[in-house]
């Protein structure tokens, strides 16, 4: 029997086909804790808290799995257990993180091991001046990630109930992205109860700062004041922005004057029962061309007409001389003013005091992205504004919200104002138009 034909064949077999390579078995990754011992992690990068979260205060475990090159670099990372809002912050931090270089009979070799991240909020370190409520819940602004080389300073006006609840925060000092940070820290943050059961205004200081012991923010609240308003009056309204309008119909001027005459006549004081006696036809206003002078010269004065009597006009008497008094139509509702750039009023919104102009974030100028956003949000008494609802594309959300949490209006009613305001971004420019909520 030839056996030749099958030999040749398996030789075939057996032979690595051209432009294919295979590694040897020790190339193979190795298990940490069981081919060999778990690597000592010697580069740590600390992942970022997801700001959804932090607004909802979660927490969670993320597990993920890690390929460590031979060189000690992470080269691939998987999550075996996932907790959806921190999946993605656990991914970008591992895979910077670097190991010491594990050998097998003193060649470096791969590593696959297991590492759980654990997102806890920790409470920020911050020096407090007297009079300002010990923090009890939140995080500390997350330095920004394209900008860990950077410094920064960002100054914030935060305004507390008498619960400790963060009321409202606007940024007063300070630039994207880090501004957007901040506020996205102190909606997360809670306080002890003000004492005194008022509310209470501070400025908090964040500075970013890089060193050698990496990327830090540093915390600092002062300028603590009591929030004091004036009781209302009579009617229930700020006596500061009561309105200034005439209380005696006798205070405004005649809508309807007299022909010219020598000098103004004399108010008459309406009678307060109707004459017996009964008056005479009131002569009709002569027309202007017989009261000017023959001669040409300067126009005679007109004749003064007697007072009209009670009742009907008589037959034949001027209608502008009989019809009583009657106020001027009121002007028809004005567009409130702005006196903040950019910024467009529309009728029933009061007057935009001050606060921040419109302007595109840096990130979405870069990246040319432009779109409208939407803003809903209300105005208390004080005429400061607080954001309820922001729709619109993600890079431009925060800075249309920034915007209007730092408008003031100028108020004469005590009731919530609920308004909305479009944003239109485009390019380098933005808009923003305030209307009233339908």
């Amino acid at each position: 029997m030839n056996l030749r034909p099958a030999v040749l064949l398996l030789a075939a077999l057996l032979v690595p086909r051209p432009g294919l390579s295979q590694d040897p078995p020790g190339d193979a990754p190795k298990m940490a804790g069981v081919d060999v011992p778990a690597p000592k992690r010697v580069k740590s990068v600390s992942p970022q808290y997801p700001p959804e979260a932090q607004a909802m205060g979660m927490r969670g475990i993320v597990i993920l799995e890690l390929v460590v090159g031979a060189d000690g670099k992470v080269v691939s990372a998987r999550v075996t257990r996932s907790v959806p809002p921190f999946d993605d912050a656990a991914l970008i931090a591992v895979r910077q993180w670097e190991y010491e270089i594990t050998k097998v009979e003193g060649n470096p070799v791969s590593v696959i091991l297991t590492v759980p991240i654990e997102f806890k909020m920790r409470l920020p370190e911050m020096a407090r001046e007297e009079g300002i409520p010990e923090l009890r819940q939140g995080v500390i602004p997350p330095y920004p990630i394209d900008a860990r080389a950077s410094e920064a300073t960002v100054t914030a006006e935060v305004t507390l109930d008498p619960d400790g609840h963060v009321a409202e925060a606007h940024i007063k000092e300070g630039d994207s992205p880090w501004a957007e940070s901040v506020i996205q820290a102190l909606r997360t943050w809670r306080f002890s109860a003000v004492e005194g059961g008022t509310g209470l205004v501070f400025e908090v200081r964040a500075d970013f700062a890089s060193n050698k012991g990496g990327p830090h923010v540093d915390l600092r609240s002062s300028g603590a004041r009591r929030i004091a308003a004036p009781a209302p009056d009579a009617t229930g309204n700020d006596p500061r922005d009561a309105p200034a309008v005439p209380t005696s119909p006798a205070a405004a001027p005649s809508p309807l004057p007299l022909p010219a005459a020598p000098s103004p006549a004399p108010a008459v004081a309406p009678s307060p029962t109707p004459s017996p006696a009964p008056a005479s036809p009131r002569p009709a206003a002569p027309p202007e061309e017989l009261i000017r002078n023959p001669a040409g010269g300067t126009p005679a004065p007109a004749p003064a007409l007697p007072a009209p009597p009670t009742g009907a006009p008589p037959e034949g008497v001027a209608a502008a001389s009989a019809a009583p008094a009657v106020p001027a139509t009121p002007p028809p509702p004005q567009p409130g003013i702005s006196a903040v750039r950019d910024v467009t009023l529309a009728v029933g919104v009061p007057d935009l005091i001050k606060g921040r102009r419109p302007v595109s974030p840096p990130f979405a100028r870069m990246q040319g992205i432009s779109g409208t956003v939407d803003v809903h949000f209300a105005v208390d008494a004080a005429g400061s504004a607080t954001v309820r609802e922001v729709n619109g594309p993600e890079p431009l959300k925060e800075a249309a919200r920034q915007t209007v949490a730092s408008w003031s209006f100028r108020r004469s009613t005590p009731e919530r104002l609920f308004l909305a305001a479009t944003f239109d971004y485009k390019g380098d420019t933005a808009m923003a138009a305030v209307r009233p909520q339908e």
